[in-house]
């Protein structure tokens, strides 16, 4: 009987040594052929082999053994998830031999693999290998411990631009002059995940050289690289790498690992970004960048290219060994990007980003399915859903809490002998956490520590009491999961963590760390009693807390002289209390004054989230217009202090402010003169009213999204069709997103089919399918009439999406849904259909989740859960 597949890691008795990968690409066909060598290890007597191929047609393979003899061998695709038996004429001893496999293809139309991407009438060919696609590109070792060199060769037509991982090193041209072969030079070791090649008409843009510095002896050579016509749009982003590369060779102490660095912005991608060793490949919009973008884009653009630039050292130079570590690399180039970005570019404000993409996080965290940070994987489905915030968010923020602790200078030392020790190969969790240990003096009990958090889900919980007895205080903390109001676990999960408290004496404040290791535990607390005291300084600390009553009310008056980070963890501290069911939705709302003055926008806006739920799932009638105007009290003379139109003097929290405050006002709060002079502008850029053609630069760009939706929304269908024709020559990425989200949030019933149906058609691109849904059931008056229109779509809306975010089709069917019956439904509807939808079991179980949470708070809070509040705001 044959063996059966390997469908989690493929057998230890095989190891590839080499790849030669030869690929014959026109992006103008529907297919593509290639030639791989592979050199293989074969560590016992064997009769076949397995490897990762799918969607591939095999026309031809040999076996070539180590004396040179050619042997016969048989390629059978055994598994759909793209597991390959290679078998030969008979058993061959342990040796290295080479596989050689000619085959062709059709390009990827999932964004997956080797996949084709038109734009007008060009064609692009881009590769995205991570996390299992390259076995779409080439019959390979599709596993993350397989790192080897790479020598790739492209035969493409003659007037086309390829650029692969590596330096080309000889172009040839055929006997015809329509091909040209290009050779690229051998790349270090790499996993499949990480090579990359791209073909079509590209703009090709020269950046400025990196220079060589004490790390990196020699420079090195940066180039842009976009569709046509877009090349001048990249020379903002090739501004700034160069500082970035400086930067963490200066905190890793190891050189830039690749011969070549291209930054190449692909007109559709799956992904934001793709850290490619030396060919890092982004959605486009965010390299294009000039006097028409949004202060955003700027902020995002510089984000993600410090993402993927960390990546180069957190990924590719060492390299985890299986998919369960792979928040090693997430985790660590979110960690580090934070670092680069508030070192380099203090303005974007990097320090809030982090901190609210951490709170991002805890709401999935929240979750009693929420997975762990080093998540066991067990199969593909494990795989695609272990790139999510956990990993990321959650990642970094533990990283960064371990900083904080052990100090920069220890931590740093820890990285850069972590690194040195693994570089060009594979590293572990066990191996960096044995770094850290050992650099920080702390043996076993930062090991344990940082296991609590990586091998167990969920958020720690904080109770704190202040005790002052004859000068002297203790601070009473305790521990268990955070958990939301009607969720019961009967896992008593502790975690080891060090916790930091900011003190308060007259004005003067103070910092001081304790490990928290027990389930409780008093600390004594240096200088005698503080006024107040915060459990979060700084807002390093992964955790929430509760404070005793009497310590909250002492804390309360100081909130506004707390810190940004401070202030905004404080919010939190409110949200999760509403959150867990233990203060009212008229405590949260009357939080709001003491934030909202700040003149920063994440902390002016801290709690606008939970006033929209708030709005949305307790608000009647009679209490939604008291609540609009308290929130117009608020923030409309902010906004009107700022006006719609940027100034000169305006500073990026200004623009950010402008453009948080308009989106809740316009938008939550359904301001009527708001809404219509953004419809104006709308309409102006639209052409509606002067009988001309769309121009989108008539407004201003940070607020252009906003206008484009009120347009919609107010204007009906002359906005929604002057749109529709305007996408269909607008290949301004950015743009193209703008005006799909506003297609998609039309209230008028019949657009709305409309936007449904369009969204369905090769009009919408892979990777812009979630702007239009995502912002139609964003509003409540869409989501039934989609959930219909899904179910009927369901198939074919699925078979579009990419294998790693085809669940969103069942995340967004779940937006808005907060009732039993509403539960009933999408459970009913889709479990037939998990066992076919890729990742979708956790994203069931998370989305399922959510609903049962949202309705069991609303059931706590009641039928007149503002009645009261709203009586006394009259």
């Amino acid at each position: 009987m044959a063996d059966a597949p390997p469908t989690g890691k493929l057998p230890d008795d095989v190891k590839p040594l080499a790849y030669t990968l030869s690929l014959k690409i026109d992006p103008r066909a529907d297919r593509f052929s290639g030639r791989v060598h592979i050199r293989v290890k074969l560590t016992e007597p064997l009769d076949h082999i397995w490897l990762h191929a799918s969607e591939i047609d095999v026309d031809r393979i040999e076996v070539t053994d180590a004396l040179g003899k050619v042997h016969k061998a048989h390629f059978e695709t055994r598994d759909k998830s793209g597991v390959a038996e290679v078998s030969f004429d008979g058993t061959l001893p342990a040796q290295n031999i080479e596989l050689a496999i000619d085959y062709n293809a059709a390009f990827n139309t999932k964004l997956q693999g080797l996949y084709k991407v038109k734009v007008g009438s060009d064609s692009y060919v881009i590769t995205q290998m991570e996390a299992i696609s390259a076995r779409y590109a080439f019959p390979s070792f599709d596993e993350p411990r397989f790192k080897t060199p790479f020598d790739v060769t492209l035969t493409v037509p003659k007037d086309e631009v390829a650029v692969a991982n590596t330096q080309p090193m000889k172009e040839t041209v055929s006997a015809d002059g329509q091909w040209k072969t290009i050779s690229f030079a051998k790349t270090r070791p790499l996993p499949t995940y990480l090579v990359a090649v791209a073909v079509g008409p590209w703009d090709v843009v020269d950046g400025p050289t990196i220079a060589a510095n004490s790390v990196r002896k020699q420079p090195t050579t940066l180039r842009g690289i976009a569709p046509r016509g877009a090349g001048p749009q990249l020379k903002w982003i090739l501004q700034q790498t160069p500082p970035i590369i400086a930067y963490y060779e200066d905190y890793t102490q190891q050189p830039y690992p690749f011969d070549k660095l291209d930054l190449l912005g692909a007109p559709d991608f799956s992904a934001g970004a793709m850290e490619n060793a030396g060919l890092i490949v982004f959605r486009d919009a965010l390299l294009r960048i000039d006097t028409n973008s949004t202060a955003s884009t700027y902020r995002t653009s510089f984000n993600v290219t410090a993402h993927e630039v960390a990546h180069q050292w957190f990924g590719d130079l060492v390299t985890v060994p299986w998919w369960d570590d792979i928040w090693l690399n997430e985790a660590f180039a979110t960690w580090a990007q934070g670092k680069a970005t508030v070192d380099l570019q203090p303005d974007f404000q990097g320090d809030l980003s982090r901190l609210e993409g951490t709170l991002g996080a805890m709401r999935s965290d929240s979750l009693l399915s929420a997975r762990k940070i080093r998540q066991p994987i067990r199969s593909n489905d494990d795989i695609q859903t272990a790139f999510d915030g956990i990993t990321y968010q959650k990642g970094a923020a533990v990283l960064r809490m371990f900083e904080e602790w052990l100090g920069e200078s220890n931590y740093r030392q820890a990285m850069r002998k972590y690194l040195a020790a693994h570089a060009f190969g594979s590293g572990s969790s066990d191996d960096l956490i044995a770094s850290i240990a050992a650099a920080s003096g702390r043996g076993e009990t930062l090991q344990a520590a940082m296991r609590s958090f990586l091998d167990q889900p969920g958020i720690p919980f904080l109770h704190t009491k202040l005790r002052c007895d004859g000068g002297k205080a203790t601070l009473a903390v305790s521990q268990s999961r955070y958990l939301p109001y009607g969720v019961v676990s009967s896992d008593n999960l502790q975690w080891k963590l060090p916790v930091c408290v900011r003190f308060d004496r007259g004005g003067k404040r103070s910092k001081q760390c304790f490990l928290l290791d027990q389930a409780a535990q008093d600390f004594a607390v240096d200088g005698g009693c503080p006024d107040a005291y915060l459990p979060n300084a700084d807002a390093v600390g992964y955790f929430r807390f509760a404070m005793d009553a009497a310590d909250s009310a002492a804390l309360r008056p100081l909130v506004a002289t707390l810190p940004p980070t401070e202030q905004i963890i404080y919010a939190d501290s409110v949200s999760s209390a509403f959150v867990q069911g233990t203060l009212s939705a008229g405590a949260v709302l009357d939080a709001m004054p003491a934030l909202a003055t700040s003149e920063i926008p994440q902390v002016a806006t801290a709690l606008l989230d939970q006033f929209e739920w708030i709005r949305e799932y307790l608000a009647t009638d009679a209490t939604r217009p008291i609540l609009d105007a308290y929130a117009m009290k608020l923030y409309a003379p902010r906004l009107a202090a700022l006006g719609l139109q940027p100034l000169p003097a305006d500073t990026p929290m200004a623009t950010e402010m402008r453009v948080r405050l308009v989106g809740f006002l316009a938008f939550v709060v359904q301001d009527k003169a708001l809404r219509q002079e953004l419809n104006r502008q709308g309409r102006i850029a639209l052409g509606l009213d002067s009988g001309g053609t769309v121009d989108l630069t008539r407004v201003n760009p940070d607020l252009r999204g906003a206008a484009l939706k009120a347009a919609v929304q107010e204007s009906g269908e002359p906005a929604f069709r002057a749109i529709i024709g305007e996408l269909a020559v607008n290949h301004q990425t950015r743009q193209r997103y703008e005006m799909l989200a506003a297609l998609g949030a039309t209230h008028d019933a019949k657009l709305g089919e409309d936007a449904r149906n369009y969204g369905a058609t090769p009009a919408v691109a892979v990777g812009e399918i979630s702007s239009l849904y995502s912002s139609h059931v964003a509003e409540r008056e869409n989501r039934q009439a989609f959930w219909q229109w899904m179910k009927t779509h369901y198939e074919s809306l699925a078979a579009r999406l990419p294998d790693q975010t085809q669940s969103y089709i069942l995340r967004v069917a779940g937006t808005g849904r907060c009732s039993k019956s509403q539960y009933e439904e999408l459970q009913s509807w889709f479990s037939p259909r998990i066992p076919t939808l890729i990742g979708g079991q956790r994203v069931e179980a998370q989305s399922l989740e959510a609903i049962d949470q949202c309705a069991a708070l609303r059931a706590h809070a009641g039928a007149n859960a503002l009645g009261g509040w709203a009586e006394s705001h009259r």
